[in-house]
């Protein structure tokens, strides 16, 4: 029997796609690294269907490619060495909904657009990255680590818990959820660490579907916030804008917090490219602080109200020369920036890394707040040197913990129909990676060809310790094999 009527056995004939033409869906990463197309997609319905694949794999050596979405970007659905991609896309219930313990039990292919939907009317909401593509999943938004808006600590970790299926095809439960008869109680899925010495979450963490395959999680929810008061601050210093953000988030000010400089926020607010876009980046400002004040679902007006006047103090003694306006320039009201920053991008227009020049090619690391500009002025310089364009790298800086660190991204704009341009963009973004290594920065998500490369090499032991960690979980190596260092 041919591995593809055996995975026929498995999900059905309607399930699998073996016509080059149909998978090249999946062969596309929205990155650097070079398109290629698997050898099949399997389409499960289930977390036993997607077991049984996982063991068939294991018995026939063949790479397995965990998929749970629409849109795939940093090549993490991309094939290096053939073999089947495994999408979860539809498996999108949400299974429940727990507003005690502020948690939602949802599969891998329930994409922003749906939970955001479904929350919504509950009143509630989750700590989404900022403005996720419609059609990405949830599940694997967390487990990429992707930062949230909302800068405050007990947010940076989304998931309590979860099922996962290991690269040896045995089914596992974390946290409470591992206990005898999940669920019994409501306490049940929402302590991630117990039972057991151990959370196992944390190696599936960044790890681009090589160290498992998560059929659902448990994720965070927080109250929808009744009121809300969003102000924008603009700043001409990047050294003013970075002392402003500590002093905020010392005092834990603000619902949602992040930083845009000219170029992603003019990207983000035009309504017409060819006119708004550049209306836009002429009257902002080089970077600019979005703060949202949110009301609680107790007492919204008594917060917003003691939190605005510390606020106002702040500005007075710490950046004087900046003000919380309630206007953006050429843009109108911050009074709808809620709504557009709690949703995803709107499914029906072009997606906002894609609006400036077709394509994007990001790169991010972790690093101290006040090295933000040291990271700016030697990427700027890097970037030059190859002969890309700065005026078409974008930055978003976004605080994690109360400031106590940040998550810093810089967004090489380009055309992926110009040759030239492709290479120019290839040489100045590894530049780039190179810099921030220099700069010591933390590159906690290494994906991609080219920075994983980079990035592993410079962390020999820890390199060597992930390989061994990978032998243990995954002996025959068949879990997306040639991502990250395997």
């Amino acid at each position: 029997m041919s591995i593809k009527d055996k995975l026929v056995k498995i999900v059905g004939e309607k399930g699998v796609i073996d016509d080059p033409a149909k998978m090249k869906a999946y062969a596309n990463g929205n990155n650097l690294d070079p398109s290629r197309v698997p050898n099949y997609v399997a389409r499960v319905k289930s977390a036993q269907e997607t077991q049984k694949i996982v063991q068939l794999a294991n018995k026939e050596g063949i790479p397995v490619i965990p998929c749970s979405s629409g849109i795939h970007f940093n090549g993490n659905v991309v094939t290096n060495q053939g073999g089947i991609v495994v999408d979860l896309s539809s498996m999108k219930k949400l299974v429940e909904f727990d507003e005690r313990n502020r948690k939602v039990l949802i599969e891998p292919g329930v994409t922003w657009k749906i939970l955001g939907a479904k929350l919504k009317k509950k009143q509630a909401m989750t700590m989404n990255p900022l403005l996720p593509h419609a059609k990405s999943a949830v599940v694997t938004s967390c487990l990429e680590r992707q930062p949230a808006l909302n800068p405050q600590f007990e947010y940076g970790e989304p998931v309590s818990s979860m099922e996962m299926i290991w690269p040896t095809g045995e089914l596992f439960r974390t946290g409470t959820a591992s206990s005898i008869g999940y669920p019994k109680n409501f306490a049940d899925g929402g302590y991630p660490y117990g039972p057991g010495p151990i959370d196992p979450l944390r190696l599936l963490q960044g790890a681009q579907g090589t160290m498992g395959i998560v059929t659902w999680a448990n994720i965070k929810t927080e109250y929808l916030p009744p009121i809300n008061k969003a102000f924008f601050i603009g700043f001409d210093c990047m050294e003013t804008m970075v002392e402003a953000i500590y002093a905020i988030q010392r005092r834990r000010i603000g619902h949602e917090c992040l930083v845009l400089d000219n170029l992603n926020l003019s990207t983000i607010l035009a309504k017409n490219m060819n006119n708004d876009f550049y209306k836009l980046q002429k009257a902002l400002p080089a970077w600019g602080v979005i703060l949202i004040l949110g009301g609680g679902r107790w007492f919204p007006e008594e917060k917003i109200a003691f939190q605005e006047e510390t606020l106002r103090e702040l500005q007075a003694n710490v950046f004087p020369d900046s003000p919380l306006a309630e206007v953006i320039p050429e843009y109108g009201s911050t009074r709808a920036l809620p709504d557009l920053l709690r949703n995803p991008w709107p499914e029906n227009e072009i997606y906002w890394k894609w609006r400036n020049l077709g394509a994007c090619q990001d790169m991010f690391f972790i690093t101290t707040l006040d090295k933000a500009p040291l990271f700016v002025d030697a990427i700027n310089v890097a970037a030059e040197a190859c002969g890309f364009d700065t005026a078409d790298l974008g930055m978003y800086i976004q605080p994690i913990e109360n400031a106590s660190a940040a998550h810093v991204e810089f967004n090489f704009y380009y055309n992926p129909d110009d040759a030239e341009e492709v290479a120019m963009v290839e040489a100045a973004y590894t530049a780039a990676i190179e810099e921030a290594l220099k700069l010591e920065a933390h590159f906690s998500r290494p994906y991609g060809k080219i920075m994983s490369s980079l990035v592993y090499e410079k962390a020999g032991s820890y390199t060597t310790l992930l390989k061994q960690t990978k032998d243990i979980f995954d002996p025959k190596h068949i879990l997306n094999p040639g991502k990250l260092c395997f």
